[in-house]
């Protein structure tokens, strides 16, 4: 099951998208945040302004993985 292979630092990243929260990104955390992308359990969003960074949010599929770990976006 692929929520097996998520670390606590994806969790908390994740947590970080779902509440909007700007994302601090270092290399590991790039590579961490790539991965969630690959896997479908995170989107780009709000392309349309460069700019301004890339925005993320929690696809469905992410949503449920975090429904399952019993994770709300109120817990870090």
């Amino acid at each position: 099951m692929i929520d097996a292979d998520i670390s606590n630092t994806a969790i908390a990243m994740m947590c970080d998208i779902a509440r909007a929260s700007a994302l601090d990104l270092n290399a590991e955390k790039r590579a961490v945040l790539d991965g969630l992308i690959a896997q479908g359990l995170v989107e780009v969003i709000d392309q349309a302004k460069p700019a301004a960074g890339q925005k993320f949010a929690i696809t469905s599929k992410g949503q449920l993985l975090l429904d399952k770990r019993g994770v709300g976006v109120n817990e870090a």
